[in-house]
């Protein structure tokens, strides 16, 4: 009994804690956002044709001369997800172009977090969602998967839910600023 007490008391503490842990994931991962709460949409922008990945050359649609991605959009995100928690910043910063890193470094610093970069970012939403124990399984519905684009409807624990905009980039896939969580 006086065990369960001091966890109570422990749990307590760290509530707040807790609540502004949830609360950077939320804002700094807008579409991954599965802690605490939605965030505000992003503002409706059109795909970009011309994205920039953070770590590598322009994707360029396929030709005929170039073989498509091999990767599909959907393991390229879970690749992402995984990343993401390990966390592996370099590799999870791979999976952004430069419109979406900085996006979410804008979002997360308006929350009061100084990340000077995606490496930081990363790290810190790691350490977030280990504290809180939040869970990497995911459902994955493909909405369109052309050879120029794909779009993934990836829903959280807890019923939070995003649209994951894509575009080929190598042999996988990269996300852009065009995504956003919707609930």
């Amino acid at each position: 009994m006086r065990a369960h007490g001091r966890t109570c008391q422990r749990e307590h503490m760290f509530t707040p804690v807790r609540r502004r842990l949830g609360a950077l994931a939320a804002s700094s991962i807008v579409f991954v956002a599965v802690l605490t709460g939605c965030t505000a949409p992003a503002p409706e922008v059109p795909p970009a044709r011309d994205a920039t990945p953070t770590s590598a050359p322009t994707p360029q649609s396929p030709s005929a001369e170039e073989p498509a991605a091999t990767v599909t959009p959907e393991a390229a995100f879970r690749a992402w997800l995984a990343a993401s928690r390990e966390p592996d910043a370099v590799e999870a910063c791979g999976y952004f172009t430069d419109e979406l890193a900085e996006r979410m470094l804008t979002e997360m610093r308006a929350s009061g977090f100084p990340v000077a970069d995606c490496l930081e970012m990363i790290n810190v939403t790691a350490q977030a969602y280990a504290a809180t124990g939040a869970s990497m399984e995911v459902d994955i519905e493909t909405i369109e998967h052309t050879p120029q684009n794909a779009e993934l409807f990836v829903t959280y624990p807890g019923n939070k839910c995003g649209s994951i905009v894509m575009l080929p980039h190598g042999d996988s896939w990269i996300m852009t600023e065009n995504s956003e969580q919707m609930c």
